[in-house]
Order: structure tokens, then C-alpha cells, then sequence
């Protein structure tokens, strides 16, 4: 049983960029790859719950709860994926629940000749700021170090374009507008306050493990994603985990989380069969 608390597919139902790095389609669309995985899934005859949320994860008991049923199972595989880490500032809960969710690939054109603000130093925020720098935009780029983590490609690109400006270091500390963004306040290193003019703010600053709904959590690392063994084993008896959620951003992929997907149903149809204790033995229930 695969349970889904929204559409499946994930991260890839969201992702604007085509796929290039997974082996055997060297150029295909986020959405048509999660299709095909998705049709996949289906011809195997494996059962799939969707729009299951909220989804709430008994580790202990291994036990899944959601509205659309409630299951107790053998073996529990968490492939809970990742989510956009968010700033935590005031404004920015209700920028988002305008709507003021923008994509740099999708949605630069409609920003030519208007300031906007990109907050991040990864790879995603400095291809967002010249994305958008492109197609006309006037871009600063807000970070909170001197150094940029992001490849030396998007570095080169985008802290040489003309149509960025770099603030850094710096934090944002407020999103200003009522019905839609009109600028991002910032404060730098030194204590000045900045109010910069924008009419959107694309916050890029990493991914975080998505763990909501999980009780009774297995051991994470230090940056905050679920600890495995190399077959995705877990610290709980009978809980393994494959995929963005114990994966650390800079490492995450689309072929490594299937990778992960198939070790981890590997390491449970092994841990079974050798009876080494780490699965209940009821023989009347398949897993």
C-alpha cells in the first residue's frame, strides 16, 4: 500500500525545470516523469491511497491513520520527501496565502521592468535571480553570507549580470503589502535596516525533511534528515526511510530516491525472510 497525502508525485508535480540527470531520458519533463512512475506503480497491481491528508504515523506501533483508512503494517517505508524551507517572517505566511508563488523559469516574463527580490545563495536561488534578470527584471539578491554555496556556473552567471544587485550579508526580516508584496525589509550585518522595493520575493533557501504527522521519530542527523543504515534502515524496529527525507539537500536526486526506494523494499523483503526479528512473523498477513 502506497499512501499519498496529496496527488502523487511529490516534488515533481511542482518542478518547473525539465529532468536531466535521470538515466535513460536524458530530457523530459518533471510532470511526464512523475507519470510515468506513476503508471508504473499501477501496473504492478500495488494498492495507492491518494489525497490521504492529514496522515498521521504511529513508528512504534506502525500504524498509518489518514481519512481514507487506517492500516497496520509489518513494515513501514518513510518516503515523506522534502518541502521549501520558509523564512518565518512576518508577511510571508500571507504573501503565500495570496497565492505569491512564483517559479523563475515559469513566471519571469511577467516581471520585466519590476524589482524583485530573491533570497538564497544555492544553486536554485542564483539561477531564479537570473532567470529573471533575463527576461528583465531588476533583481537583488539577498544572502545571508559573503560566499555563495552554489555552483561556480550560477555563480559566474548570475554575480556578474548587469540586472542583479547583491545585498549580503543580510537577512530578511519582513514582507511588506496587504494585497500583494511591495518590499522585503532587511537588515545586514552591521545592524542597517534596508527597505528594498519588490513585487514578488522568491525565497530559495533549501529544502527541509518533511516529518509532519510522524510520532515517535527515528534518529536524524545533524542536518536534520532521518539517519539510515545504507539499505535505509532506520533506528526503529521495522521503519526505513528512502529518499529527500534522509537525504542532505546538496545530494538529493531523482534517480537517488529510487535508488533508495528500491534498497529499502530490498533490505525488507531480506529482513523478512532471514527472521532476524526486526518484523512481526504472522505469516496470515501479506505484507
Amino acid at each position: 500500500m502506497v499512501v499519498e497525502a496529496a496527488d502523487p508525485g511529490g516534488q515533481l508535480r511542482r518542478a518547473q525545470n525539465r529532468i536531466v540527470d535521470y538515466p535513460g531520458w536524458p530530457d523530459v519533463a518533471a510532470s511526464e516523469l512523475a507519470a510515468h512512475l506513476i503508471d508504473h506503480l499501477r501496473r504492478t497491481g500495488v494498492r495507492l491511497a491518494t489525497a490521504a491528508a492529514p496522515v498521521r504515523v504511529d513508528t512504534a506501533a506502525r500504524r498509518v491513520a489518514s481519512p481514507v483508512g487506517i492500516w497496520e503494517v509489518d513494515a513501514l517505508i518513510l518516503a515523506t520527501g522534502a518541502r521549501e524551507r520558509r523564512l518565518g517572517i512576518p508577511g510571508e505566511h500571507a504573501m503565500y496565502a495570496r497565492g505569491e508563488v512564483w517559479s523563475a523559469s515559469r513566471d519571469a516574463g511577467r516581471f520585466r521592468g519590476l524589482p524583485v527580490a530573491v533570497i538564497g545563495g544555492g544553486d536554485r536561488a542564483l539561477e531564479g535571480a537570473w532567470l529573471l534578470a533575463e527576461a528583465g527584471a531588476q533583481v537583488t539578491l539577498v544572502h545571508r553570507r559573503t560566499s555563495f554555496r552554489a555552483r561556480k556556473q550560477w555563480r559566474e552567471r548570475a554575480l556578474r549580470h548587469p540586472g542583479i544587485s547583491v545585498i549580503a550579508p543580510a537577512v530578511a526580516t519582513r514582507i511588506e503589502g496587504e494585497k500583494q508584496t511591495r518590499a522585503v525589509h532587511l537588515r545586514s550585518a552591521d545592524g542597517r535596516e534596508y527597505r528594498v522595493p519588490a513585487a514578488a520575493v522568491l525565497v530559495r533557501i533549501g529544502t527541509e525533511p518533511n516529518l509532519d504527522g510522524i510520532e515517535g521519530l527515528p534518529t536524524r542527523e545533524d542536518h536534520g534528515v532521518v539517519a539510515v543504515d545504507r539499505w535505509g534502515r532506520t533506528s526503529l524496529p521495522g521503519v526505513y526511510a528512502a529518499g529527500d527525507v534522509c537525504t542532505p539537500a546538496p545530494y538529493t536526486s531523482v534517480a537517488s530516491a529510487v535508488a533508495d526506494g528500491m534498497r529499502a523494499v530490498k533490505a525488507v523483503i531480506m529482513d523478512w525472510e532471514c527472521g532476524c526479528g526486526i518484523l512481526r512473523h504472522d505469516h496470515d498477513k501479506p505484507l
